[in-house]
């Protein structure tokens, strides 16, 4: 077998998705509270919801201990993200914010 036909066997082949770019995430909501934050963490998994958690840095006069992390998800399930959240709650819903914004940024 020739050096050719030995690359040619190892070269890796590009599917049709290789090259698509992904950009179909939403900020769903903003928590302020992490007892909260692990609620909606727990919220999310339970109902299969995949998601990232996006920390916010902290402003120059914001009081001292306080975080903001904002959840992430895919946009096609939003309204299932959104009722999890809802179920929690009224106490836990007065540390959340919702967003429902498109993520400007391309991640990938």
């Amino acid at each position: 077998m020739s050096i050719k036909d030995r690359i040619s066997q190892e070269e890796i082949t590009e599917s049709k998705y290789s090259k698509l770019k992904v950009n179909n995430e939403i900020e769903l909501c903003k928590v302020s509270d992490s007892t909260v934050k692990e609620q909606v963490e727990k919220a999310l998994l339970k109902e299969r919801i995949s998601y990232y958690i996006r920390w916010e840095k902290a402003g120059l006069f914001a009081r001292r201990g306080t975080e903001n992390c904002v959840f992430c998800i895919n946009e096609w399930q939003t309204e299932a993200g959104e009722e999890a959240i809802r179920a929690l709650g009224s106490d836990a819903l007065s540390h959340v914010k919702f967003i429902k914004k498109k993520i400007d940024k391309k991640l990938f």
